[in-house]
């Protein structure tokens, strides 16, 4: 499993400083900006690109030819801040390239973040949490799942370095999450890692689910959820809570904001008729 691991974790790498480079051409879709309740969530860009078919698997030619003709598709890494009474909130940390800068732009520095919410252990999710081998956000208590925690040798290296500030925790389901902090659920969405989760946020009644990677390729994986990726530890696993959390999200009205997902990553799920069993991304204006 360890050898397993590492391997996923150089390519997930590899394939970071090709969209680090891919960043560069996308200032102006650095940062996007919505409210939920009292909460100022904000998409901090670190790449937006083209993804490609290599990493597909499921996807049936016809559907390839149907829903990607280009045999390229919109794609993205992103990272989620959260501005509150209470302080700033980060979902993940992305590779750390454009991410202080972006948060710098609107007014953040990394001393100000107080909680950070981990989705799960690839390297284009936690690439930001070290800056020149120490914590980059030094008054921050970082939340993991135990699983999560448990499985990545690189995970439990990098956050070796904030100490007592680790609070591993125990994902719920979807209708029970584990409250991380007030106004914040985590739910289990194994699959895609053994310990990947996936962050429900509350203020004033409305929500919004923070997915990780329950998706990489919008393209494909709306209209045809069965499509898993190669980065997938578990691919029929990550396809079955997929299609749990798109019915979910669609059937109760909830916003999301994915890692992949191109800008500005935050919009509405809803059926697609066209498509029996698919689903449609509205994205935010």
């Amino acid at each position: 499993m360890m050898r397993v691991e590492a391997m996923m974790f150089v390519t997930v790498v590899s394939f970071a400083l090709v969209a680090v480079l891919a960043s560069a051409a996308c200032a102006s879709d650095g940062v996007f900006t919505v409210r939920v309740g009292d909460l100022e969530v904000s998409m901090l860009s670190e790449a937006q690109r083209d993804g490609g078919l290599d990493i597909l698997i499921g996807a049936s030619d016809s559907d390839i030819g149907k829903f990607i003709p280009t045999g390229k598709y919109p794609s993205a890494v992103a990272v989620y801040m959260i501005r509150s009474a209470s302080g700033v909130t980060l979902v993940d940390t992305g590779y750390g390239a454009n991410l202080e800068l972006n948060m710098r732009s609107l007014g953040v520095s990394p001393e100000d973040v107080k909680e950070l919410l981990i989705t799960h252990s690839h390297g284009d999710h936690i690439g930001g949490l070290l800056k020149d081998s120490a914590p980059a956000f030094p008054n921050a208590r970082v939340s993991v799942s135990r699983a999560e925690y448990d499985w990545s040798a690189a995970m439990r290296e990098s956050l070796g370095k904030y100490g007592d500030s680790v609070n591993l925790i125990d994902p719920g389901a979807l209708d029970n999450g584990a409250e991380v902090m007030p106004g914040v659920l985590a739910i289990a969405a194994y699959g895609h890692t053994p310990g990947h989760s996936v962050f429900m946020f509350e203020s004033k009644g409305e929500r919004m689910l923070f997915w990780g990677d329950i998706t990489h390729a919008m393209a494909i994986q709306m209209p045809r959820p069965g499509v898993s990726v190669r980065y997938d530890s578990d691919p029929v696993e990550a396809a079955k809570v997929r299609r749990l959390l798109l019915e979910y999200v669609s059937s109760n009205g909830i916003p999301i904001a994915g890692a992949h997902i191109a800008y500005p990553g935050i919009g509405d799920i809803v059926p697609d008729n066209e498509n029996p069993g698919g689903y449609r991304f509205i994205r935010k204006d």
